[in-house]
């Protein structure tokens, strides 16, 4: 994975909040779940599966299409995940999510109101304003009296062309 992907958590504030989020959970989830196979020389200190997973979540987040625009995991779009880590990222927010309130109080209220914006578009969906067409300038009125024919001019006059 490129550095320059990886740094984008640290640079963009709303992954930087989402990287804090999924880290905190799987620390929870962790020591409720395998506190016997905790590593102490992690620094997260998770134990290894929970370290295999929370590395590729993070990769997941990296390369996150969205970017700044990114919509909490459940609303998104864009179904990042393998299936057996889409069902363990589940699993943790399910356990995690609820008890996050108590250890990380400012985090969670930032989540629930995180989770009541409507998700974005897929970004691939979206027209860029340089692809969009350009507007088509207003017609020329002397350009439209010129075009007409004499029998339209006459209809137009309520006359009828001989």
């Amino acid at each position: 994975m490129s550095q320059d992907r990886m740094r984008r958590l640290e640079e963009l504030p709303r992954l930087r909040g989402e990287t804090e989020t999924i880290r905190a959970m799987v620390r929870l989830y962790c020591w409720a779940h395998h506190p016997n196979d905790v590593n102490p020389d992690d620094p997260d200190r998770v134990c290894p599966a929970c370290r295999s997973f929370l590395d590729y979540a993070l990769k997941r987040l990296a390369c996150c299409p969205y970017g700044e625009e990114k919509p909490v995991c459940e609303k998104c779009r864009i179904h990042c995940y393998k299936p057996a880590e889409r069902e363990t990222a589940r699993e943790v927010m399910r356990w995690a999510g609820p008890r996050l309130i108590w250890r990380h109080p400012v985090m969670a209220v930032r989540h629930v109101f995180d989770s009541m914006r409507p998700a974005p578009e897929k970004p691939r969906n979206r027209a860029s304003p340089a692809a969009a067409p350009a507007a088509k300038p207003a017609p020329d009125a002397k350009a439209d009296v010129k075009a007409e024919t004499p029998a339209a001019e006459a209809s137009k006059n309520g006359r009828t062309a001989d």
